[in-house]
């Protein structure tokens, strides 16, 4: 008895990994979240390596020497990086020759739990007034009232179940 080990296991009891998973959720969407507050300024018309090449007054035939690349390449890759047609990979190789640290950014627009919960308040609505229509053609209708305590709760629910019920394929048939 004195030497008896006891051995878990985290597939064993799903319950266990419930709290891992939300720990994973909870620190994306503060990364997440931490990204909408920051000012991100906005791309030069010319695109960022040219302005970056002409304000560190590097012709495009040294730029080219320094990336490792012909001068004709350079000014394909900047015009294309100002059309918007350029590889994530070319900028940062063009940045590394810049002398420039590299980075992308998606910032949303909200909130992450704003985004998440307008889209299960989204569901929850079409899903509610389907059936309230299906009841009213039963005479079994809700009033107005009941019918939003109905999406709200049905919202939480959305919220709850995560990802599937709320970003799942149907849904988005259903939804857009």
């Amino acid at each position: 008895m004195e030497n008896e080990v006891t051995m878990y296991s985290f597939r064993s009891n799903p319950h266990k990994q419930q709290p891992v998973k939300k720990t994973v959720l909870r620190q994306y969407r503060e990364l997440v979240d931490a990204v909408k507050g920051t000012l991100i300024p906005s791309i030069p018309k010319e695109g960022w390596i040219r302005t970056v090449r002409k304000a560190l007054d590097m012709s495009g035939a040294q730029l080219a020497d320094r990336a490792g690349m012909t001068r004709n390449r350079i000014s394909v890759l900047e015009r294309r990086e100002a059309d918007g047609d350029i590889t994530l990979n070319q900028l940062r190789q063009l940045a590394e020759a810049l002398d420039c640290d590299f980075s992308y950014t998606l910032k949303p627009k909200k909130a992450v739990s704003d985004i998440m919960q307008e889209r299960a308040l989204m569901i929850a609505t079409i899903e509610v007034k389907k059936a309230s229509k299906n009841m009213f053609l039963e005479a079994q209708s809700v009033s107005k009232e009941k019918e939003n305590i109905l999406i709200n709760e049905l919202a939480e629910e959305i919220m709850r179940a995560g990802g599937r019920k709320l970003w799942g394929k149907n849904m988005e048939d259903k939804v857009f």
